[in-house]
């Protein structure tokens, strides 16, 4: 369907109770809303499962390394600038993987440079 709308949660009650008054079909309230038959269908599962259409929680989980995690990250690699991501992760006993040390270490402006971490350079456009 090339003309889709996003749907707002009212739209999702909308369609769900014009389903439960037997208005058509999954497939003719689909095309009534203006969604895929699919999206339809996921919505009326979660309803039944949750009671509710509403869209579920986005985005990703909390980072491992935040508040004074990150600061001991931060001073470890101060202090050890030669250490592995695993070195690293092992140092602060953390259970995640070395991509979340890396981000972390993103996060903290550390890039690696050959053979240690380094502060990344900042420049001055005043």
């Amino acid at each position: 369907m090339a003309d889709m709308v996003i749907s707002t949660e009212g739209i999702r009650q909308r369609a769900i109770l014009a389903y439960e008054a037997k208005e058509g079909t999954q497939a003719q309230i689909a095309k009534m809303y203006r969604v895929s038959l699919r999206t339809f269908q996921r919505w009326w599962r979660r309803y039944c499962q949750r009671g509710s259409c509403a869209p579920g929680p986005r985005g990703h989980r909390r980072a491992v390394y935040e508040g004074k995690d990150l600061r001991k990250l931060d001073r470890l690699v101060s202090k050890h600038s030669d250490a592995t991501l695993e070195e690293l992760r092992e140092a602060t006993g953390k259970d995640c993987s070395i991509m979340a040390v890396h981000r972390a270490l993103d996060r903290l402006d550390w890039r690696f440079k050959k053979s240690r971490y380094e502060r990344m350079s900042k420049i001055d456009l005043t």
